[in-house]
């Protein structure tokens, strides 16, 4: 007489799993990096950028707080698989030169998005809304 056959669980290791499912298991993995991320460090760019600043909030065409030097850049980026595009609303101090200034923007947030992130940056738009005037510091009185 002949014993029913019992088969006991296969145990699979997550090697076995990744091939039954196609997949190589040491294969790269995949990094996604979000619009937000992209547009932080093209802010940041920006401010590396002497002669341009940020522009204030505007609320029905009132600017909200004042502009300086240390108001940041507003900036948004759309990422699409491998490739940027990126929008730069900004300030210029004058008297400089306003094309000289974009164009210095444009590269440099360019070189900073690709190198740290890796993706290619079709284009940047630079949106120049504000010319500052640069004005000195009130003189204290001792």
């Amino acid at each position: 007489m002949t014993q029913p056959s019992m088969t006991q669980p296969s145990m699979t290791s997550p090697g076995d799993v990744a091939n039954l499912a196609g997949a190589d298991a040491g294969g790269p993995g995949r990094t996604t990096i979000a619009d937000r991320v992209v547009e932080r460090i093209a802010a940041r760019a920006v401010a590396e950028v002497d002669r341009a600043t940020g522009v204030p909030r505007q609320l029905l065409g009132v600017a909200l707080g004042s502009t300086d030097e240390n108001t940041p850049a507003r900036v948004s980026a759309d990422v699409d698989g491998g490739i940027v595009s990126v929008h730069v609303m900004l300030a210029v101090i004058w008297p400089n030169p306003v094309r000289a200034v974009t164009r210095q923007v444009r590269e440099h947030v360019i070189t900073r998005v690709e190198h740290l992130t890796g993706l290619r940056v079709a284009d940047v738009d630079v949106e120049v809304s504000q010319l500052l005037t640069a004005t000195a510091a009130p003189a204290r009185v001792q």
